[in-house]
Formats: C-alpha cells, sequence, structure tokens
C-alpha cells in the first residue's frame, strides 16, 4: 500500500516532467515507514500551472480509494468462494487502505503540507471544501466495513465467540483511530495545533470502540438468550 500510494505521486509527477525516473522515490528503511515520493512541491506551485501539484498529491489519495474498493470486492468474492486466508487479506488492506485515507480526511483536512494541503493549495481551494466534502465520504466508508465487513469475517472464519468478535472488532478500531488517529502528532509534533485531531480521534477511538463492543455483546446475549 505504502509503495503503491508514493508510485502514484512520483508517476504522475514524472509524466508532468518533474521526476527523471517515476519510480525514484526515497524508500527509507525496510519498514517504508518514511518513504516519501521524493517530489519538490514548491516550484510548482510557483510555475505558471500550480494545479499540477493538485494531481501529483492526489493520484496517491486517488490510489488508496481503488485499492480500499477493489479490497471490499475481493473480500467479498473470496468469503463466497470459501476462502478464509484471501477473505483475511483482503479485509485487512481494506482496514489499512481506508485508515490511511481517514488520516488524511478529516486529520490533516486542514494542513498546509501533505498530499491534502497540496491538492488544496495547488486548486487555490478552502480547506473547508475539502472537509466538507470529504469527511462525509470517509465515515460512509468507516460504517460499511465496521458493520458489514467485520460479520463477512465473522462468517468466513467461522468466528462464533464473543472474545474472539470483541478481539477482531478492538484490533480494527485500534488500527484506524488509534495507530492511523494518530497521523498528526507523529507528523506535526505534541505542541503543533494540528495535534487536536489526534485527540478528536482518540475520542472517537473510545466511543466507536465502546458502541460496536455494546452492539455485540447484545447480539450474543440475545441469540443466547433465544437458544435458551
Amino acid at each position: 500500500m505504502v509503495l503503491f500510494h508514493e508510485w502514484s505521486h512520483s508517476v504522475i509527477g514524472w509524466l508532468f516532467g518533474y521526476k527523471a525516473h517515476p519510480f525514484a522515490i526515497h524508500y527509507g528503511d525496510w519498514t517504508l515507514i518514511h518513504a516519501d515520493e521524493n517530489i519538490d512541491y514548491e516550484p510548482i506551485f510557483q510555475s505558471s500551472s500550480p494545479w499540477k501539484a493538485s494531481f501529483i498529491a492526489g493520484a496517491a489519495l486517488l490510489t488508496n480509494v481503488l485499492l480500499l474498493l477493489a479490497s471490499r470486492k475481493g473480500l467479498r468474492q473470496s468469503a463466497s468462494r470459501r476462502q478464509p486466508f484471501l477473505t483475511q487479506a483482503c479485509f485487512w488492506f481494506a482496514v489499512f487502505n481506508l485508515a490511511e485515507l481517514y488520516s488524511y480526511m478529516p486529520l490533516r483536512a486542514f494542513s498546509s503540507g501533505g498530499d491534502v494541503g497540496h491538492v488544496e493549495i495547488g486548486l487555490g481551494m478552502s480547506a473547508w471544501i475539502g472537509f466538507i466534502m470529504g469527511t462525509p465520504l470517509i465515515g460512509w466508508q468507516l460504517v460499511e466495513l465496521l458493520t458489514k465487513d467485520l460479520p463477512i469475517i465473522y462468517q468466513a472464519m467461522a468466528i462464533k465467540s464473543i472474545g474472539s468478535k470483541l478481539y477482531y472488532t478492538a484490533l480494527t478500531v485500534s488500527i484506524i483511530f488509534g495507530l492511523y488517529g494518530s497521523a498528526p502528532l507523529f507528523y506535526y509534533g505534541l505542541l503543533a495545533p494540528q495535534t487536536r485531531w489526534s485527540l478528536f480521534s482518540a475520542v472517537v477511538w473510545v466511543v466507536v470502540l465502546t458502541l460496536l463492543i455494546r452492539l455485540e455483546m447484545g447480539k450474543h446475549y440475545h441469540k443466547r438468550d433465544t437458544l435458551d
């Protein structure tokens, strides 16, 4: 996912003539945590075509959207064909791609740098427009993942115990709202104003996890009472 994200930046930058090689990115270490597209956006912003910066920055976000949609489709197909390993792979790939998108919108919607910031600056667009348009879409996909895709995993993996279901729920929510929710803190530092979005994500983490646990526990006890 990280490589496709950064290569998307780089390939579009190469097509526009700002890169000598389409895959010449900073790869960082073996974890790819510090991978970077290796593109200087300032000359693009100062050129006569600043919109090109928006295309370069937005290409990676579009890639994550396409990977998310493909993995969710693969999840359903592999589950229907009783391929549990592939079902799990598609599910977790969807989780990480959606978490990546969530870390940009809404968490970094108002940042002057980063992919979203570069898109907004290149188009001369207010950050509020991106926030208002993008946040409901990400929210919709989060609801879809947590309410429709998680049950598919339970069925495909024959998970019936309440403990295992709560484990999957907690892990999924923690990756999205905890790990990726800390992105503003990671990129901008503890004292930066953007840190408030990490605090927002921490609150959402607790609220969503509590609601899902209550929902799952309610289903469990209702099913048990029905059987009794």
